[in-house]
């Protein structure tokens, strides 16, 4: 499996039976579309849009909807080849404790960037993944101008980790030997 990330939290996971889109930018060729902000997308493949759960493409998939003031948002707790993945997708606050309770076993935490930094170390503490996954996405700044990634790798000692292009993996036996937080290119 090999997850990268895009810009404006898309993310695109190639995994044993295709290829998912997270959130695409733009018109996707995966097999399987997974929006947690609601926006449409025209896409070839099928596309989960909706809170529910969902079996397809050998993909077990759990979309949780998540009001905030009239707005919706979406998270998505996936299982695919193995892994166990949550996309916090547009949320921009701490969670209910009842959908925490969904995320328990998460192994990789996909970690919003629209949601102040000390609620995202919160966040992460309250998951406790295995690894966290942080974008490398120029777009999302704080009210000083600050690049949100890099004021929360700042906030937990680790300024100089270095940016990968993707994340690979084929068995969950390797993310014992990653480093907690893995900042990817955009």
């Amino acid at each position: 499996m090999e997850i990268k990330a895009g810009k404006n939290a898309e993310f695109i996971i190639k995994y044993s039976n295709g290829t998912i889109s997270i959130d695409p930018n733009q018109k996707s060729d995966a097999n399987l579309v997974m929006l947690t902000n609601g926006r449409s997308s025209s896409s070839k493949g099928l596309v989960l849009d909706w809170p529910g759960e969902y079996e397809a493409e050998n993909v077990l998939c759990t979309s949780i909807q998540i009001l905030d003031g009239g707005k919706e948002s979406r998270i998505l707790n996936i299982e695919v080849d193995g892994f166990r993945m949550a996309f916090l997708g547009n949320i921009a606050k701490l969670i209910p404790e009842k959908v925490l309770k969904d995320l328990s076993a998460i192994e990789i935490l996909v970690l919003p960037l629209n949601m102040p930094v000390k609620e995202m170390q919160i966040l992460v503490e309250e998951i406790e993944p295995q690894i966290t996954l942080i974008s490398k996405d120029d777009e999302y700044k704080d009210e000083e101008g600050t690049l949100k990634y890099a004021k929360y790798l700042k906030l937990l000692g680790q300024e100089n980790t270095e940016s990968m292009p993707s994340l690979k993996l084929k068995n969950a036996s390797e993310l014992e030997d990653l480093n907690n937080n893995i900042l990817l290119e955009t």
